[in-house]
């Protein structure tokens, strides 16, 4: 019976604890967005990933692309701004996705 009492103990504790993140998490995600972009520079291509916030705050965001994934580069971006930053300078690739996380500065 303990064990039972500690288990649902813990269970409402972990669930008020990712209620409490949620609004915040998803307004976050809500008010930016990134994608790439890739630039014929003679017989390769220039990937660049660009973060657009709509946020009213500063965004530190770690982005990247399918084509390289690893490491990511880091962006701080202003409220209202976009910025960029080149993930790969020669590339044979045409079509990058671009991926990242952002959380407020």
């Amino acid at each position: 019976m303990k064990a039972f009492v500690g288990l649902v103990l813990i269970a409402a504790f972990v669930l008020g604890v990712a209620a409490s993140l949620e609004p915040s998490e998803a307004a976050a995600r809500s008010c930016y967005s990134f994608w790439a972009e890739a630039d014929k520079m003679g017989s390769h291509y220039r990937h660049i990933v660009y973060v657009e916030n709509d946020c009213d705050y500063w965004l530190q965001c770690s982005i990247w692309t399918d084509v390289d994934p690893q490491p990511p580069k880091m962006l701080s971006v202003g409220p209202d701004m976009t910025e960029q930053a080149e993930t790969n300078g020669s590339s044979q690739y045409d079509d990058p996705r671009a991926f990242g996380t952002c959380h407020r500065k």
